[in-house]
């Protein structure tokens, strides 16, 4: 075996001995990502906001993850969980990003928008298609992270300038919110929310006024509903008033602000409170507050007088029926119909007068000077009547009634009352006549003179008178005496003539008064027929005395020669 050479000390390599480091190298990398780590905790830290809760009563359509917090559309935050930590609401947990957190105070509010279909409006149907999110209304105020959610979404949101006022109104009628407010026909506002009053007479609406449409508001301004048709029926007939297409659907509120009104002319002062007025034909009548009642008693039918009807004084509404009854007298046996009107004696007299008088001593006056109540028809077409007081100074005076609850005002029929009963005398006194009596007297009497017309001895006088005519025809050829006598008798035919046609025409206006009497009689009674038959043979009798006067006045010679042979000169 070979041997190994042996080293020695000399030939070995001196060590060199170094100090270690303070951090190892491999420990950078860590470091570096912890860096990078805690930056980035810290920047999404820093932008990130708050995480806030709102309570609902209801959580329809929400849900955790993906609904979206909105403000006009644009993306804010995001629904991370939905817990229910009691009965009677449901909590929800959202983030709210960095540019959102400014808006979070202790007024801001939250709602969520889903469709909604009101009295007036249809809203939030864009949520059909993108689906339920939460809107909110951000308001300055003290920072906050907790909130209570709206149930409706709020009538005036931070970003719109205007006014709010509010009205007074009998029942809500169509002012749901989101009605709108005209000013001669131009929307100007809305209405915003409605509550009942406090005392329970009457409804509370508020309304918004958009800036600068609020400067319109003067404390003498009026307010009255708009509906879509406005139909009316009285004494003047149907009347149908149809308002703009939007009005027809939703209606309004409509405000004016009269020039004769006076007062202030400031803006009105946020949450004055106005009276809603039902229409605008109301507005006219509410300035008259002071209504007395009084009381009527009509004898006749009231038929077509209804409850609303106007007391008119000359063709003015000074008041309306209030009350209608029937009265009935067991003692008496009378029955009359009482009717209760409300008079407004503003509208009879001057306001001064009713300074020193009361309303009772102007109706006492004026009834001693013939005031009297009267039921006239308004309207042939629907029947409807009225009440009209009038002066009838020829009238008996009379005093107005105290004596029961309400005053009474002495009343006279109606004219259509009055035709009626005289009419009903008329036809009384019609039927006493005795018409059966009267013709058969004027039968007799025409029987009489047909017989006396057609006797033997009548003939023979005729036939004597024409021989005597015919000698006294001979005797006037020759000049003398007797030829001026006959020249009398022509003029005393002519008179005579005369005296016929006016018999004629006399009879013919006693026929025909006897046959207006006899189309009052019954036509078919035997005495009517008898007397008709008897009245046409006297007519045909004067007929025929008129024909031969008419004959002896053309030739009078006839007298002489008789009928058919020519005068001799």
């Amino acid at each position: 075996m070979t041997e190994r050479p042996q080293l020695q000390m000399d030939d070995l390599p001196e060590a060199v001995v170094e100090k270690p480091h303070a951090i190892p190298i491999i420990w950078l990398i860590p470091l570096i990502a912890a860096l990078i780590g805690g930056w980035l905790a810290y920047k999404t830290i820093s932008e990130s906001g708050p995480t806030i809760t709102i309570t609902f009563k209801d959580a329809s359509g929400l849900e955790a993850g993906k609904t979206k917090i909105k403000y006009k559309s644009v993306t804010l935050g995001e629904v991370q969980k939905i817990e229910i930590k009691n009965l009677s609401s449901i909590t929800v947990t959202a983030k709210i990003d960095k540019s959102g957190e400014k808006f979070m105070s202790r007024n801001t509010r939250f709602w969520v928008v889903r469709p909604r279909i009101g009295g007036s409006r249809i809203s939030g149907l864009e949520t059909i298609v993108s689906g339920v999110y939460i809107s909110f209304d951000p308001r300055p105020g003290p920072p906050a992270l907790a909130f209570k959610g709206l149930e409706n979404p709020p009538g005036v949101l931070a970003d719109e300038h205007g006014t709010q006022f509010k009205l007074h109104a009998a029942d809500l009628g169509s002012a749901f919110p989101g009605t709108a407010v005209l000013h001669r026909g131009v929307k100007v506002g809305r209405v915003v929310n409605y509550k009942l009053a406090q005392d329970g007479d009457g409804v509370i609406i508020g309304i918004f006024i958009k800036s600068p449409y609020d400067l319109l508001v003067r404390d003498t301004s009026q307010f009255w509903q708009v509906t879509g048709i406005d139909i009316s029926y009285g004494i003047e007939g149907l009347d149908i008033n149809i308002q703009p297409l939007a009005t027809l659907i939703a209606g309004g509120i409509s405000f004016n602000t009269p020039i004769t009104a006076g007062g202030s002319n400031q803006p009105s002062k946020p949450e004055t409170i106005f009276k809603l007025f039902k229409n605008f034909k109301s507005i006219g009548e509410s300035k008259y507050a002071r209504k007395v009642p009084y009381l009527l008693h009509f004898k006749e039918s009231l038929r077509g007088l209804s409850e609303g009807a106007p007391v008119e004084f000359r063709g003015i509404k000074v008041g309306r029926v209030t009350d209608m009854a029937i009265a009935f007298n067991p003692k008496t046996m009378n029955i009359e119909t009482p009717v209760v009107i409300e008079l407004e004696p503003e509208r009879l007299t001057p306001s001064g007068f009713l300074k020193t008088h009361t309303p009772d001593e102007l109706a006492t006056l004026m009834v001693q000077h013939g005031m009297r109540a009267q039921l006239k028809t308004g309207s042939l077409l629907t029947g409807q009547l009225f009440i009209e007081l009038d002066v009838h100074p020829n009238l008996p005076e009379k005093k107005l009634l105290m004596s029961g609850k309400y005053p009474e005002i002495p009343t006279i029929p109606s004219t259509m009352d009055t035709l009626r009963r005289n009419a009903a005398e008329v036809l009384a006194e019609i039927h006493k006549i005795p018409f059966n009596k009267i013709g058969r007297g004027l039968l007799k009497t025409i029987q009489g003179a047909n017989r006396l017309t057609n006797s033997p001895d009548l003939l023979k006088a005729v036939h004597t008178l024409n021989t005597t005519l015919n000698e006294i025809h001979a005797l006037a050829r020759t000049d003398g005496p007797l030829s001026k006598s006959f020249d009398n008798f022509n003029t005393l035919s002519q008179h005579l003539n005369t005296k016929v046609v006016k018999l004629d025409k006399s009879i013919e206006k006693t026929l025909s008064a006897v046959r207006s009497a006899m189309q009052i009689a019954r036509p078919d009674s035997p005495a009517a027929v008898n007397l008709v038959t008897a009245l046409n043979e006297l007519s045909a009798a004067a007929r025929s005395v008129r024909n031969l006067a008419d004959y002896l006045e053309r030739h009078p010679e006839a007298l002489l020669h008789g009928k058919g042979r020519e005068k001799t000169k």
